[in-house]
């Protein structure tokens, strides 16, 4: 200790304490491996137990095994397999840790040497089962000095080698850890005394120095003190500015507030023009309904009348003159597909069969009429949902599927064509697919310059009008898909 005192007076707190916690942390790491090499140590004598107690079962399965050969009935057959079971499991909880009959061993041999016997012992003893429902099956080939006897004998033999061996490894571990252990331990001594020693010796210095250090507090306690007001002061300037902040604060929030306000009533005002332009969109397709009924009702009422009675007076001069009974029926003709083209065009501005038969005979009706092109095969699946929609949404629907069948039929060149209908939960969803030409979709939506893409934007604006959704799927040689939801009317079922 006399090397302290050549340190700076001012260095004895620093390298005292250093010292003592080296030391301290040196002790410490002792103990460690001591509880460790004792932890060891009895694991090990656990793995020693372990491996005696399987010798000590193989030796007595032995003894009752040769007793079972000569004929000894009183010999249970089944304990000698037991007990080898039990001496495999022994020696296999020591190769790999684990609970055995006697005890729990933490951890498996380590000592490479060690697990080789140990594995060589367990290949034994699994040798040992195997020859022995051998030789109780077959006693006749299994008796003293029969070739079955002597593997047995010879197996026997290496087994209690291996196992000698294995103990005389384990009690060689066993002296080395007694060995050090004993060392070991007076370390831990003598390291306990540095400490006390370099504990009080650091008790005594560090009490001169507190006195030391007690003065200088003193100091700084007046000094804190002067700097204590200046801080107050300090403070106060500091309240002075957070009002003064706060004040500018509260007046930039209320002119948030008021922007806020004003965007909030910007909002409701586009929200109310968004709701006009849907009631003017509701009207103006209203509208293009009625005006097509009329036109419907004049085409049908008037211009095919007027060709019904232009056909009867064909009919009269054809019976009148013989001569020219050829180019009447050729006008006749012509007069009947007129009269078609009329009856189709007044279909197709107001569809009666709507009216007539309702919305999924409608559909049908339309599916049908596209049957009729011997180029195109159609799959019809429609469901009955006249009573989910009102007598207002009928019309849309049809238009819609009249829209996307007359571009199936006018641009896509299909050649398999299919209709779905499905009621889904509060929706009725609807499908119409085919394997066309197909186009580019991305601009689908947004093709002012066609009557193609005139026709699918006013396919979408109809199902937005009823709070649907619509999506369109294409790509170029690989057909198109137009599918629509549209929620059911509060009144549908």
């Amino acid at each position: 200790m006399h090397g302290f005192h050549n340190l700076p007076k001012n260095q004895y707190g620093i390298w005292l304490p250093a010292i003592v916690l080296l030391l301290g942390t040196a002790s410490i790491v002792l103990l460690l491996v001591a509880n460790r090499i004792n932890e060891r140590r009895l694991i090990e004598a656990d793995i020693a137990g372990a491996v005696m107690e399987a010798k000590s079962l193989t030796l007595t399965a032995h003894l009752w095994l040769e007793e079972a050969i000569t004929g000894d009935v009183s010999v249970d057959v089944k304990k000698i397999f037991e007990d080898y079971d039990k001496a495999i499991n022994l020696i296999d909880v020591t190769l790999k840790g684990g609970a055995a009959d006697h005890d729990w061993i933490p951890e498996p041999i380590q000592d490479p040497d060690q697990r080789s016997r140990a594995e060589e012992i367990k290949s034994m003893l699994l040798e040992f089962t195997r020859l022995s429902h051998q030789r109780l099956e077959n006693p006749a080939i299994s008796m003293a000095g029969s070739v079955v006897d002597q593997e047995y004998d010879k197996l026997f033999k290496k087994f209690t080698d291996n196992v000698s061996e294995l103990e005389i490894l384990m009690e060689i571990d066993e002296a080395k850890n007694d060995k050090a252990f004993g060392r070991l331990f007076p370390m831990s001594l003598l390291a306990w005394a540095f400490i006390v020693v370099g504990a009080t010796a650091s008790l005594f210095i560090l009490e001169r120095r507190r006195k030391e250090f007690k003065k200088g507090l003193i100091r700084a306690n007046d000094q804190l003190s002067s700097q204590a007001l200046e801080l107050t002061e300090h403070r106060t300037r500091l309240a002075e500015l957070v009002d003064l902040r706060t004040a500018e604060l509260k007046s930039a929030n209320k002119c948030l507030q008021i922007e806020m306000a004003e965007r909030l009533q910007t909002c409701e005002i586009l929200h109310q023009t968004e709701k006009q332009n849907h009631y003017l969109s509701n009207r103006l397709v209203s509208a293009q309904e009625t005006e097509r009924r009329r036109i419907s009702m004049e085409l049908h009422d008037e211009l095919g009348q007027s060709l019904n009675v232009i056909k009867l007076q064909l009919r009269v001069i054809e019976k009148g003159s013989k001569s020219k009974r050829g180019d009447c029926e050729g006008l006749l003709e012509y007069m009947d597909q007129v009269i078609d083209d009329v009856r189709r065009i007044s279909m197709d501005l107001s569809p009666t069969v709507l009216e007539d038969l309702g919305l999924s005979a409608a559909l049908q009706w339309l599916t049908d009429n596209l049957k009729k092109d011997p180029k195109i095969s159609i799959t019809t699946d429609v469901e009955t949902i006249d009573h989910l929609f009102s007598k207002t949404h009928w019309i849309t629907i049809y238009r819609i599927a009249q829209e996307a069948l007359t571009n199936i039929v006018k641009h896509a060149g299909a050649e398999h064509v299919s209709f779905v209908t499905r009621r889904e939960g509060d929706r009725v969803a609807f499908a119409v697919e085919d394997d066309g030409n197909g186009f580019d979709d991305s601009h689908g939506l947004t093709r002012e310059s066609t009557a193609k893409g005139y026709g699918l934007t006013t396919m979408s604006e109809r199902v937005k009008i009823m709070g649907g959704d619509f999506d369109l799927w294409s790509r170029v040689g690989n057909g198109t898909r137009v599918t629509f939801s549209i929620p059911v009317d509060n009144g549908g079922s």
